[in-house]
């Protein structure tokens, strides 16, 4: 991908919606670009986060996996070309809470988590700019749980809970 292009792609993200042509330029210096087919995994649930991803083309599947084999992985959600995965690591190192898998041939630019810190923390303005479109973006996200949540949950009143309860 050419270097314009590349910007291009950066630019429509909502992650870097607020940032300067200069800006971005910093951020394009960090980024690394990657392919993956179709079925490829790009991290698994439980490994370690060292890098947040921007889908530049293609479609990426986030998928909750069980730890009893029997069971299949639990699609959350598919995203597309802007959108960012993987920036839990930006905000705590530690484990993927989630699966990432190509759900078409994907295109991504890949930020090191070490980099992107680093970063962020030589230019104050870009990493406030950054940590409040995340935090935006993670609201979202748990709107959207909390919604997907509340539509497949059985409800039960709870004066029959506590009556159950008295039950035992």
């Amino acid at each position: 991908m050419y270097l314009k292009e590349s910007k291009e792609v950066l630019r429509k993200a909502a992650l870097f919606r607020d940032l300067s042509a200069p800006h971005l330029d910093l951020i394009l210096t960090i980024c690394e670009e990657t392919f993956y087919n179709a079925g490829q995994f790009i991290f698994r649930q439980d490994d370690v986060g060292d890098a947040l991803y921007l889908i530049a083309d293609g479609e990426v599947d986030i998928l909750l996996e069980s730890s009893d084999e029997g069971n299949k992985p639990i699609l959350l959600a598919t995203l597309h070309s802007g959108e960012i995965f993987g920036e839990i690591v930006l905000l705590e190192a530690g484990h993927r809470t989630a699966s990432a898998r190509a759900r078409t041939d994907a295109h991504l630019l890949r930020m090191p988590r070490r980099r992107l810190l680093g970063l962020l923390n030589d230019y104050p303005e870009v990493g406030y700019r950054i940590m409040r479109r995340m935090a935006i973006d993670l609201v979202n996200k748990l709107r959207s749980a909390n919604r997907s949540m509340r539509e497949n949950i059985v409800w039960q009143p709870l004066d029959e809970l506590e009556d159950e309860e008295q039950a035992e």
